[in-house]
Formats: structure tokens, C-alpha cells, sequence
């Protein structure tokens, strides 16, 4: 039996390369006989890049940039010099995990390192950006990211507006002002993994704010100014941007690049199946086994397990899922999903013993897999 295993990380515990060993191990040990091909998948946020530069041997380009609070970070884009690739995490420049929990604050956080990143490429030579938006700590719409760009961003008065959320708010003309010409020949290919829409119930400030560090009045003071932000967007560029799937992703900062360079979106677990060949080994595939630590309705919203799921059904291949938590939500997406838990425990305990409990749930499981492909 060839069995194609592809998750994603297990936020916390295992990475997507770990959590695929720990399936493989406890698979073989049950039985040796399988044929088992390992893709780890990413769906771009925190980890897509190491993922893709590794796979498709690539190389890491450091760089200087700002980070949230724009201090001076060493970051990094991937680099895949045959097609002029480069792969950006947003999260390698504007990322929630390089503040602490005090820090965390929207109104003042900024997109700019992730602007300084993507001139960073153009000036190696870039004629294909992909973005991976997951993990950020910013809600300024990409305001930030503009104002690294070369764009300027004045209010009424004419007075350049500060960085973060509050620009937003008192933001009246953006303008191109020393644009890198490098984007006249690059595409733009933003990656993300939420379908959220940038204003409203669902949009960037009501659902992402409070978890970037933004009270109820922050919170309203976001949604105010997205929703100025859109509107001189939308003005500027002649598109309907405000109901685009996935539009408030990481603070709504694809939509300044689909305004302004032409760039698509993507769903980020579809990309990286496509640049891994992933379609590929499904054919060849009897089974697929995919996971993340928690399967519920995030899941179902784009993540990769959902994602290889649709592609599995697709191609007529069942597909498992393996989760530390599981819910019913997710259940539709799967001929089978179970939990590595396999004793009451503490939270704390079944992430520090992720990968134990992996493989002994893969074990039997592989178990039964034998029993069922003689």
C-alpha cells in the first residue's frame, strides 16, 4: 500500500517535518511493507518558507529590516534563483511572535519591515513575489508596507501619518512617490490560509484585532479606519476590494497589493501542494494521512489539511486526519479523524509528548491499515 502522509506543523509541538517522521515511524514499525511518501505542508503562515526553500533547494538572503514597533531585526526571504522566486513571511518582519505579550498593541504595530522585505527582493532581481501573510502582528491595512514602498501617506493637512493602526485613521492621500520600477515586471502572489473579508462581524478588527492586543475601542478605532483606508483604495484603483475572500487576512494587507501592483491571492495550502507536486503523488496514492494540533472550523476555512482533503477527494483517495484536539466541524472533510490523546492529560503534557503520541496512535493505526490491505 503507498500512503502519502502531508500535514501541517502541530502549532507548538512539531513541526510539519516532525509531525510527518512521527506518522511515518509509528506506520513502519507496524509494518514495513508500506510504501510511505512524505509532503509536509505549510499554508502560508509561520514555516511556509523554510518549507519550500528545503523542498525545492533554494537559499535563505538575509536582510536588515524593521520590525512591528520598527526596530532594526535581522530577517530573511527565501530565494529560488532559477525562476527568480522569492518566498516572503510576513511573519519574518511583522510578526506577533517578535513582541512580547506587552507590546502587542495594533494601533501603533506596523507592516513596514514586511515593505522593506519586498524591496529587499525586487532590488536581488525578483520577477515572481510570493507572500505568505500568516502570523502578523499589524491591523494597518498595509499602510506600513506602502510607506516602505515609496508611497506617501498624508492627512488633511497634509502632515504624514504615523505608523500602524493610528495612521489609518487620520489618512487622507496615499500617493506613489519613489516606487521600486521593479514591480512593472514582477508578479505578486499573496498566500494566505482565512477567508475572512476586511471590514464587519467577520472582518480584520473584530476577529484579529483582540488577538493582536486591541480593546473594544481599538477595535473600533481599526474598523474605522479600514474602513477609510478601503475607500481611498478602492477610489484610487477603480476595484471592489472590500468583499474579497480572504481580503482581511492579516490586517487586510493584500489589498493595497491587488490596488496598486496588479498581485492575486491564493489559498496558501493550495500553493504549496502545487510547488511541491503534491497532485501528483495523489494519484499514485492508496491513502493520505493529514493533521494539525487542533482539526475544527479553522480548518475548514483553507488550512493545509483541508486543502489536501479536497484534492484527495478529487482524485478519488481517501483521506485520514490526526489532530491533538478534533471537532465535529472538521469532520466532514474526512473519511476518518482521530485524536493522538490516548489518556486524560493536561494540555501542557500531550504538546511536550506530540511526537511520542503520534507514533503510538500511528502504530495502531498502521496496524489496522495491515489487517485491511491484505
Amino acid at each position: 500500500m503507498r500512503i502519502l502522509i502531508a500535514p501541517n506543523a502541530m502549532k507548538g509541538s512539531l513541526s510539519a517535518d516532525e509531525f510527518a517522521n512521527a506518522i511515518e515511524e509509528g506506520l513502519l514499525k507496524a509494518d514495513q511493507s508500506l510504501k510511505v511518501i512524505k509532503r509536509p505542508l505549510a499554508d502560508g503562515g509561520d514555516g511556509t518558507t523554510a518549507l519550500l526553500i528545503k523542498a525545492l533547494d533554494g537559499i535563505f538572503v538575509p536582510v536588515e529590516v524593521s520590525d512591528p514597533l520598527n526596530r532594526k531585526i535581522q530577517s530573511r526571504f527565501g530565494w529560488l534563483a532559477d525562476s527568480k522566486c522569492a518566498i516572503i513571511e510576513m511573519a519574518e518582519a511583522s510578526g506577533i511572535d517578535l513582541l512580547t505579550s506587552a507590546e502587542l498593541n495594533p494601533m501603533i504595530a506596523s507592516s513596514f519591515g514586511t515593505g522593506e522585505l519586498i524591496n529587499a527582493a525586487l532590488k536581488h532581481g525578483a520577477k515572481k513575489i510570493i507572500l505568505g501573510i500568516g502570523g502578523s502582528a499589524t491591523v494597518d491595512g498595509g499602510l506600513g508596507m506602502l510607506i516602505a514602498l515609496g508611497f506617501s501617506a498624508t492627512d488633511s493637512a497634509g502632515h504624514e501619518v504615523p505608523l500602524g493602526g493610528n495612521g489609518l485613521v487620520s489618512l487622507s492621500q496615499l500617493s506613489p512617490r519613489q516606487v521600486n520600477t521593479g514591480f512593472s515586471e514582477c508578479e505578486i502572489v499573496v498566500a494566505t490560509d482565512v477567508t475572512n473579508v476586511l471590514l464587519g462581524q467577520h472582518g480584520a478588527a473584530q476577529v484579529y484585532g483582540p488577538q493582536k492586543g486591541a480593546d473594544a475601542q481599538m477595535v473600533e478605532s481599526l474598523e474605522k479606519g479600514l474602513s477609510n483606508f478601503l475607500s481611498i483604495l478602492e477610489s484610487q484603483s477603480g476595484l471592489t476590494l472590500g468583499e474579497i475572500i480572504g481580503g482581511g487576512a492579516a490586517g487586510g494587507i493584500a489589498l493595497p497589493l491587488m490596488a496598486y501592483f496588479n498581485a492575486r491571492m491564493i489559498n496558501g495550502a493550495s500553493l504549496v501542494i502545487e510547488l511541491l507536486g503534491i497532485l501528483d503523488e495523489l494519484k499514485m496514492a492508496d491513502l493520505v494521512i493529514t493533521g494539525e494540533g487542533s482539526l475544527d472550523v479553522q480548518t475548514v476555512s483553507g488550512k493545509g489539511p483541508a486543502a489536501i482533503a479536497l484534492a484527495a477527494r478529487e482524485a478519488g483517495v481517501p483521506v485520514l486526519a490526526i489532530g491533538g484536539s478534533i471537532n465535529d466541524q472538521a469532520s466532514m472533510l474526512f473519511d476518518g479523524m482521530f485524536s493522538i490523546v490516548n489518556r486524560p492529560m493536561e494540555l501542557s503534557d500531550a504538546m511536550a509528548n506530540a511526537y511520542e503520541l503520534t507514533a503510538s496512535f500511528s502504530f495502531e493505526l498502521g496496524k489496522v491499515i495491515r489487517v485491511y490491505s491484505k
